[in-house]
């Protein structure tokens, strides 16, 4: 699993001249921000398909024998 968290201290104190939401076709929906000095942070947003298995006995369902994810 990749890093949950994301920070971007290059735009620390930075002037924020505009922020919107844009929703792309490629890569869902995307938030920009644009600062006064003529650079930009774009945040792309978009769901992935996951496929979740499990295998138990019957009678402890909440307790995996094995567990595997696939993203």
């Amino acid at each position: 699993m990749s890093e949950s968290k994301l920070e971007f201290p290059e735009v620390v104190g930075k002037s924020v001249a505009e922020v919107s939401v844009l929703d792309d076709p490629e890569f869902g929906k995307e938030v920009l921000i644009r600062f006064s000095d003529g650079t930009q942070l774009s945040i792309a947003v978009g769901v992935r398909q996951t496929i979740d298995a499990r295998y138990c006995k019957e009678d402890e369902p909440d307790m995996p024998i094995s567990h595997k994810q696939v993203t």
